[in-house]
C-alpha cells in the first residue's frame, strides 16, 4: 500500500538538469579546464559538494570543495530563479497524489537553498508537504539516507514509500531504502 510519496527535484520535478550542467562548466571553465561532454550527468544525484571535490581532484583546482560548491549553487539558484520550469506531467501527477490524500515530499541532493528556490519558482508548497536535502546525511545518494530520513518524517514506513526518481544514484538509494 502507498502511504507517501516521494519525489527527487532535479531532472524530475524541474528541469534544473541544463542549469547544473551550466553551472559546472562555467565554474570549472573560469579556472582554465574543460569538463569533457557527459562527465557532469555522470554526477547526477551526488551532492554538489562531493561533485565539487571531484572536480578539485580531477584538475586539481586551487579552491575548497565548500567554495566551488557555493558558486555552483548560487549560479543554478539564478538559473531557477529566471528560467525555472515544471516538466510536463509534475502538476497532474501532484493533483492525483493530493486527491487520494497521500503525502508527498521531497528528498533530493540539492543544497536546501537550491530546494527552496525551487519550491518557490514552482509553487509546490500547495501539495509538498516538506523538502529534505541529502545535505543533512553524512552520505548522498546512493546511500539510502535521505529517503529514510524523508520516510521517518512522513511518519510512514519505507515499504510503504513511493520514490519517483529519474538518477541511477537515487533508484539505488530508494531501493536500498526497501521502497
Amino acid at each position: 500500500m502507498i502511504a507517501a510519496v516521494i519525489f527527487d527535484m532535479d531532472g524530475l520535478l524541474i528541469d534544473s538538469e541544463p542549469f547544473w550542467h551550466r553551472a559546472h562548466i562555467e565554474a570549472v571553465k573560469k579556472r582554465g579546464h574543460i569538463i569533457a561532454e557527459g562527465a557532469v550527468r555522470e554526477m547526477a544525484g551526488r551532492k554538489t559538494i562531493d561533485i565539487a571535490q571531484h572536480w578539485i581532484d580531477q584538475f586539481d583546482l586551487d579552491i575548497t570543495p565548500q567554495e566551488l560548491c557555493d558558486e555552483i549553487v548560487a549560479q543554478v539558484i539564478r538559473f531557477i530563479t529566471l528560467d525555472g520550469r515544471t516538466l510536463p506531467g509534475v502538476r497532474e501527477t501532484l493533483e492525483l497524489f493530493a486527491a487520494r490524500d497521500i503525502p508527498m515530499a521531497i528528498a533530493s541532493s540539492a543544497t536546501p537553498d537550491v530546494i527552496d528556490a525551487v519550491m518557490e519558482r514552482l509553487q509546490l508548497s500547495e501539495h509538498i508537504l516538506f523538502a529534505y536535502s541529502a545535505m543533512h546525511e553524512p552520505k548522498g545518494k546512493p546511500h539510502p539516507g535521505v529517503f529514510l530520513t524523508t520516510a521517518k518524517k512522513l511518519g510512514v514506513r519505507p515499504a510503504d514509500c513511493l520514490v519517483f526518481e529519474d538518477a541511477i544514484s537515487g533508484v539505488r538509494a530508494a531501493k536500498a531504502a526497501g521502497m
